[in-house]
């Protein structure tokens, strides 16, 4: 009775590691870039008169179909680019925030996205 006691706690301790070692999944590595967004010359089709929802919608489809896989998308208002001109070229203000897998770092790099120190 001990014997088998013994096997069934040896069994379940067992059960118990495979599954927490089989439900710890491996973190991807990711990297981030960004973007300093234009009035209106950004290469998906948006600018300062359309959402935020829009933008990340727009730039998301763009990189998946140059086949960069995207993992978030927000905002800040750090951009280096002048926005108190009106040509379509001058910035917003605004810098999209791009976080992508680590294997994608040179195809967004292709797409002059600047990697984020």
């Amino acid at each position: 009775m001990k014997t088998y006691l013994n096997n069934c706690i040896c069994t379940a301790t067992f059960l118990v590691v495979a599954v927490l070692a089989a439900s710890c999944e491996k973190e991807e590595s990711s990297t981030q870039f960004y973007w300093e967004q234009t009035k209106c010359s950004d290469p998906w089709g948006t600018g300062e008169n359309n959402t935020n929802t829009e933008t990340i919608l727009a730039v998301t489809k763009y990189l998946e179909d140059k086949g960069v896989s995207v993992l978030n998308v927000k905002f800040d208002n750090r951009s280096k680019l002048g926005s108190l001109c009106e040509s379509c070229g001058c910035g917003t203000g605004k810098r999209i925030l791009i976080t992508v897998p680590e294997q994608d770092y040179r195809d967004i790099k292709s797409l002059n996205f600047v990697r984020e120190s």
